[in-house]
């Protein structure tokens, strides 16, 4: 049986760690706090205008940096511009690091709970699968390698419906990847608000802490019996 594992939500506190690092950056007052309750990032999350001044370069070959920008010439060139972040440059850029990388995880010893769930069951194959790219993957491994996980399998797909090529059974709380099951395979449900109209197989539990290997003769047993 090829198990497949979500990183976030089942491992990392994904969404807790963007509210951290965009409280950290974009919101200015100190009292101010954002509550991110599902994955519709682009819904919660709101970039505010930047000011940038710029300058337009022209080559010169007797460019004399003392006397750079002394002139009325040069310094009419100074213009300001108005930018704004978006989500990706946020996510995959700016924070990549911060966001991916430093994050905790959902719960303590989550991590752990799963290197002991493959030691246990070495007939199953286990299969960690993320939906990112560019630089949020090395950021991942920092997380993965950081929390000592032995999971050997690793996917980053690029989109959610693509974790079902990979397994029989997925471990999840993303209601894309949940409301994209085939009809013979199973989700694992991860207890969330924002996931509670699913309830396939009847398989939902609070945490990765709860699933153990009883828990994945049941569900191998569905999966023959289907």
């Amino acid at each position: 049986m090829r198990i497949g594992v979500s990183i976030d939500g089942v491992l990392r506190d994904f969404l807790n760690r963007v509210e951290e690092v965009y409280e950290k950056y974009f919101l200015k007052d100190e009292d101010s706090e954002i509550k991110i309750p599902d994955y519709n990032l682009e819904k919660w999350l709101d970039f505010p205008e930047e000011e940038v001044k710029q300058a337009e370069m022209v080559f010169n070959p007797e460019f004399d940096e003392d006397s750079f920008l002394d002139s009325e010439e040069e310094a009419s060139k100074l213009e300001n511009k108005i930018e704004q972040t978006t989500l990706e440059e946020f996510l995959y850029e700016k924070c990549t690091l911060e966001i991916f990388g430093y994050a905790n995880e959902t719960v303590s010893s989550a991590v752990e709970t799963l290197n002991k769930l493959i030691l246990d069951n070495p007939k199953h194959e286990f299969i960690l699968i993320s939906r990112e790219g560019g630089m949020a993957i090395p950021s991942t491994q920092f997380f993965l390698a950081k929390t000592k996980s032995t999971c050997p399998n690793i996917k980053f797909v690029t989109e959610y419906s693509k974790v079902w090529d990979y397994v029989d059974v997925m471990v999840t709380d993303h209601p894309k990847i949940i409301n994209t099951k085939p009809n013979d395979k199973i989700s694992v449900i991860i207890d969330k608000e924002y996931n509670k109209e699913f309830n396939q197989n009847k398989m939902r539990f609070k945490t990765i802490k709860e699933i153990d290997s009883d828990v994945l003769d049941k569900v191998e047993s569905i999966l023959n019996y289907d």
